[in-house]
């Protein structure tokens, strides 16, 4: 039923036309009208006059009827601003001023009035089903087309342009005979859907902007004082009862009979490999999943004594923060404090942001908190992968909900920016907050509460985090990472495998071993020396940016050898990734020369067949609607024929492992699978030099092994692999040389062992050395992987 509005008080008229302009929401579908009503018109200014300069036939007025129904006072600015762009194209002049106005009546009465009809408003949704709707839609069409004539006539004559008498009934027949003819389908098609995607105006919002709380309609959730509200407020602020899921179109639930309950103030982790269930397990907490992401669904989740499922995703989004996997798409501003704006707005608050001086401190201490002082106008897509996932940290925190859930929130950040992650999780626990976490590791989460690990949908094992670590069997089972210094112990009759470094160490002391280095070891640097191959890439005093004045590079000089596998290194915002797009020509030197097989990329186009470059998100480059389509573009580009073409993709699915995929749409593969599709469409073009940024973000244990061992056979087979990477266990395990980066140059370079042995230099970037290196380095011995440890053990 739909609930009426006073429509005939002018505080709430100016309240809500102001509040447009201070709702980000509201303001997009402001602007998209005023685009769509615009781009209708324009064509019709010059098409089908009726009165030549004043009046054509105008399919495009019924735009504003709909959308008033819809969206309410985003209509009326929206049917405004659109006359007006229109009129740019052939009658612009002082009349616009009345075609303004008159649109924007047209596009504001329609709301006004529906429902506010005494005995006949139909008292139903803004469609024509039925005669009672029909009746009321007709008298509406009506009036808003002779306000919107009158207004324009009267302005029209007052101007002495043209007589009232002859542009009144030319505009009001135009407007009521669009409005009547294609008004009633399009609310059939549009309004449900509106629904559907939470975007109907008096869902938008139910407070009075111009200061007075209106009575919920009956589907909002309870207040702090209502019963339900109380029955949520105890030790229990999420409870997960027997649920199960199975999405739409899949043949098997991705949810089975899950059940746990989450205390107030826990921190806990989810975890388990790709496809295990996590993220639909998140999905689930603020409703999601099953409204969005629909399908068949038993069981119940309340969130502080709130059923997910009972109320729009919108409302429970202040109750429950979520901080998604592919934490890009939910960045939509233009900088970094609008950001946090726009997630308030997207809260109801407004009443807190008018105090500017408040806002600004408080924007302040959120960035200094997630790491991102000083960046307030930074453009968004400016930033650093780990950088933009801070920011959406940020943005969620900014509404202080009681709930954080958070779907692999550290894929993207360095060392430094997990631990001061992981101390802003504490402060969150501390003040009562219940953080759920999904993720593949949990050595960064000792202090979690309680683990979780899915398979298959089901819960098949809960415990502390150091239980976890000490079962490295139990980890490889379920598609996790084992913990490295736990799998060195393997076999040698330990009780409680270790869990710590401190720990290791004293077992190795009760047990008797140590570490003594082997010739081979010491001899590795110097056989990766001799007798150097040719240089296929060359940087030479490189600077580059991106904002005039802020140097994002500053004279770098580098080179690659072929057949290397070199890994650069560095923190969130060193240069890393700047560094690859300068390699392929994405990015040009402000300064300096960058040289691949001697050509220099400011006078050498087509380099993609020379320098293949895979994004940090995947989803950045993927574009055709298959796999085979996405592969073969590369091939095809390089001008190969069509039987070598075919030959080109075979062999590259082959060695990525989807073979079997060549049809599937690659937005439906998991993350893993896409980052290999990447990969793939690049190994087409055959390219000498393989970049990949970040290969292993967001992939599970198997997935990473799955794809830095394809780049060891491909390295093997003469290509030169860089990665660039935070995770310095892949590097310790693939990588030969490291690049170290720090503030836009060149911290150090040489090979991985070698740069290992220095703990104090890989910290002064800001990085860590991997658990088993600190080990080992006890004995006076860098070593860099489980095998070469337990090659290493030696009987005191």
């Amino acid at each position: 039923m739909h609930t009426s509005l006073s429509c005939w008080n002018p505080r709430r008229w100016y309240g809500e036309l102001r509040h447009v302009w201070q709702d980000t929401r509201l303001l997009v579908l402001s602007a998209q009208i005023a685009a769509i009503y615009a781009a209708v018109l324009i064509p019709f200014k010059v098409g089908i006059p009726i009165i030549p300069g004043f009046v054509e036939l105008r399919p495009a007025n019924v735009i504003p009827i709909v959308s008033s129904l819809l969206f309410g006072p985003a209509a009326a600015w929206g049917a405004g601003i659109g006359n007006v762009i229109g009129d740019c194209f052939g009658t612009l002049g002082p009349a616009s001023l009345f075609g303004f106005l008159g649109n924007f009546l047209y596009g504001y009465v329609p709301y006004l009035l529906w429902g506010n009809l005494g005995w006949l408003s139909s008292g139903r949704e803004p469609m024509v089903r039925s005669w009672s709707q029909g009746v009321e839609y007709v008298l509406i069409c009506a009036a808003a087309s002779m306000v919107c004539a009158a207004t324009i006539g009267w302005g029209v004559e007052l101007l002495g342009l043209l007589p009232f008498w002859l542009l009144f009934p030319a505009i009001f027949l135009n407007n009521l005979v669009m409005a009547m003819l294609l008004g009633p389908p399009l609310l059939l098609f549009l309004y449900p859907r509106i629904k559907r995607w939470n975007l109907y105006y008096r869902d938008l919002t139910f407070m009075d902007v111009a200061g007075e709380k209106q009575e919920p309609s009956g589907d909002l959730l309870p207040s702090a004082s209502s019963p339900a509200a109380k029955a949520g407020s105890g030790s229990v602020a999420v409870s997960i009862q027997d649920v199960t899921f199975r999405p739409m179109h899949a043949e098997q639930p991705v949810l089975k009979h899950v059940s746990l309950d989450v205390q107030r103030g826990e921190l806990i982790v989810l975890m388990g490999r790709s496809g295990s269930g996590k993220s639909s397990l998140c999905y689930a907490l603020n409703g999601l999943v099953p409204q969005f992401i629909q399908g068949e669904w038993t069981g119940t989740i309340t969130v502080r004594g709130q059923s997910t499922t009972q109320y729009p995703v919108w409302q429970q989004a202040n109750g429950v923060g979520m901080v998604f996997q592919d934490f890009e798409t939910q960045l939509v501003s233009t900088n970094v404090e609008s950001e946090l704006r726009c997630a308030l707005e997207a809260q109801g608050v407004t009443h807190d942001v008018t105090d500017e001086a408040s806002f600004h401190e408080h924007v302040r201490r959120l960035l200094d908190l997630v790491g991102l002082p000083g960046l307030e106008r930074r453009d968004p897509f400016s930033l650093s992968g780990g950088q933009r996932q801070r920011l959406v940290v940020a943005s969620v925190l900014v509404r202080e909900p009681p709930v954080v859930v958070m779907d692999q929130p550290l894929t993207d950040l360095d060392p430094a920016g997990r631990r001061q992650f992981l101390r802003l999780l504490a402060e969150l626990k501390a003040k009562g907050i219940t953080i759920i976490v999904a993720a593949h590791g949990v050595e960064d989460f000792m202090e979690a509460d309680r683990v979780y690990v899915l398979d298959h949908g089901e819960m098949v094992w809960q415990g502390i985090p150091r239980e976890l670590l000490g079962q490295p069997d139990l980890a490889e089972r379920y598609g996790l990472t084992p913990y490295p210094l736990a799998a060195c112990f393997q076999g040698k009759g330990v009780q409680a495998l270790p869990a710590t470094v401190e720990e290791a160490w004293r077992v190795a002391d009760t047990l008797g071993l140590s570490i003594v280095a082997s010739q081979s070891h010491e001899e590795d640097t110097s056989v990766a020396r001799s007798e150097p191959p040719a240089i296929v890439l060359e940087l030479s005093n490189v600077s580059a940016q991106y904002q005039p004045g802020v140097p994002a590079l500053s004279r770098v000089s580098v080179s690659f050898q072929a057949g290397e596998f070199v890994a650069i290194l560095g923190q969130n915002g060193s240069g890393k990734s700047t560094l690859a797009k300068l390699c392929n020509g994405l990015l040009l030197p402000s300064e300096g020369h960058v040289r691949v097989l001697g050509n220099d990329t400011q006078q050498t186009g087509g380099l993609s067949s020379v320098v293949g470059y895979v994004f940090q998100n995947p989803d950045h480059q993927i574009f055709a609607e298959s796999v085979r389509k996405e592969v073969i573009f590369g091939a095809e580009n390089a001008g190969c024929s069509p039987d070598e073409c075919d030959a080109r993709v075979t062999e590259a699915l082959q060695a990525v492992g989807l073979t079997g995929a060549g049809e599937r749409d690659p937005f439906s593969l998991t993350k893993g699978e896409r980052q290999r599709v990447a990969v793939a469409s690049i190994l087409a073009a055959q390219p000498h030099i393989l970049i990949v940024d970040e290969p292993t973000t967001g992939l599970d244990a198997e997935e990473s092994v799955r794809m830095m061992n394809m780049m060891r056979v491909l390295n093997q087979q003469g290509h030169t692999i860089i990665v660039i990477t935070h995770d310095m266990g892949i590097v310790a395990n693939y990588a030969t040389r490291c690049v170290l980066m720090r503030d836009g140059t060149i911290l150090a370079d040489g090979p991985t062992r070698e740069m290992f042995s220095d703990p104090a230099l890989v910290r002064s970037a800001a990085l860590e050395l991997p658990a088993l290196t600190r080990f080992t380095q006890r004995w006076g011995v860098t070593l860099l992987t489980i095998e070469e440890v337990r090659k290493a053990w030696s009987a005191t």
